[in-house]
């Protein structure tokens, strides 16, 4: 009999829930937003239905387990997440969805960071194929990162190793959710791109944004942003070459650190990484050591939005 993997991506803003068999191929899913603005109680019991619902497509008895990603820090020994800065509201910090959703579906549980898993599905069945070291973002509402290093996940001391989003590439910079100023991902996420388009539009700057938004600056999102890049809004067109600039001062650090065959992006940016590339290939250019100028590791996700889920 082939066994079935239960697998959910939490996000901060989209939750997708899969039936995947051994091979990696999705047999049933679900998407829906993740609202966690409802409260950790309301997001919770929202999973726990979509991950019953598909469920109820297979056999009970063909289901080895759920897997779980989540956009948060979390324990590898309890299963805690960890001050979760895309998961906004009480109640998440220290709360293990693993033991409630063992006691909810009956199922054993396994969960990780999002972007961790997203290194290890990228690894095994996407860009990364064939690279023993390799760097997997995805920028999205946040940035994180999981480390291919000798073949293996790099997990770190107690297992929070990736982070990548939260290194700092300016200690001037604006206060990220984590708590600190100057976070990658504050200053380079599809957030960070509505955020920016927000203060610039209110400021008075013209743009097509403001027509496409009905005039309300605060409903602009970077999909918005670029689309309009793309049809030439000069604003826009900015916007993504300080999104792009900043993701390449974030990404020399990384290839100074790991010294990686490839970066794979993922996440609701990668959509855009033709637009963005030329920024960060410049960087790379202008502040990578000298013998790591040549390189071109940059590479779109093959995984898309499933990347997590496998």
């Amino acid at each position: 009999m082939t066994l079935l993997a239960l697998v959910a991506d939490m996000g901060g803003t989209n939750t997708r829930v899969a039936l995947v068999d051994e091979t990696g191929s999705i047999l049933h899913r679900r998407s829906e937003r993740t609202r966690a603005d409802a409260g950790r109680d309301a997001v919770m019991k929202r999973l726990a239905e979509a991950l019953e619902e598909v469920a109820s497509t297979a056999e009970a008895s063909s289901i080895a387990g759920v897997g779980l990603s989540v956009a948060s820090p979390v324990d590898p020994a309890t299963g805690e997440m960890y001050n979760p800065p895309n998961l906004h509201g009480e109640g998440w910090h220290l709360f293990s969805p693993k033991s409630y959703l063992q006691d909810r579906l009956g199922f054993p549980v396994s969960l990780a960071n999002d972007a961790t898993l997203g290194a290890m599905g990228e690894h095994a069945f996407g860009a990364g194929r064939g690279s023993d070291n390799m760097i997997y973002m995805t920028v999205s509402t946040g940035i994180g990162g999981g480390v291919i290093v000798d073949g293996r996940l790099y997990t770190g001391y107690k297992g929070f190793a990736g982070e990548i989003g939260h290194i700092t590439i300016d200690r001037n910079g604006p206060t990220c959710n984590c708590g600190n100023v100057g976070c990658l991902e504050v200053m380079a996420s599809g957030t960070a791109v509505a955020r920016m388009a927000h203060e610039r539009l209110s400021a008075g700057e013209a743009s097509s944004l403001l027509e496409t938004a009905e005039g309300n600056t605060s409903a602009v999102d970077a999909r918005m942003v670029a689309d309009a890049a793309k049809a030439g809004d000069s604003l826009a067109q900015s916007l993504m070459h300080e999104v792009a600039t900043n993701l390449g001062v974030g990404i020399v650090s990384l290839m100074h650190v790991f010294d990686p065959e490839l970066i794979v992006i993922g996440g609701g940016m990668s959509q855009n990484l033709d637009m963005l590339l030329p920024d960060i290939d410049r960087e790379i250019q202008r502040h990578a050591m000298a013998h790591l100028r040549d390189r071109r590791p940059v590479v779109k996700s093959e995984l898309g939005d499933d990347v997590s889920l496998l």
